[in-house]
């Protein structure tokens, strides 16, 4: 049901910059470097990723994309400087 995506940008507004971490934060996606987030979400949300985009990216100079990936089954043997890999094990979900 879920997927695990990888989400990377390059923004040059500090203003559009927070915008994005504020909506990729409450999606639910972990900020495991500066401009790099990862995490599971329902493939509708990778929907609500793309308009915020759209929304924010100055098209002239800005860089973003979104990847799937399965991330969290090499992440500890493949990472390095995490003080606490767990925050990338999968966890179970609860639909309220």
């Amino acid at each position: 049901m879920y997927i695990e995506i990888l989400v990377c940008y390059d923004i040059t507004s500090n203003k559009a910059r927070r915008k994005l971490v504020k909506e990729l934060k409450d999606i639910g996606l972990h900020n495991v470097q500066e401009s790099v987030f990862w995490g599971r979400i329902l493939p509708s949300e990778l929907k609500s990723i793309q308009r915020v985009f759209e929304e924010v990216l100055n098209k002239s100079e800005d860089k973003a994309f979104v990847v799937r990936t399965n991330f969290s089954n090499t992440v500890k043997e493949f990472s390095f400087g995490y003080p606490n890999p767990d925050i990338f094990k999968e966890r179970d979900y609860e639909i309220v």
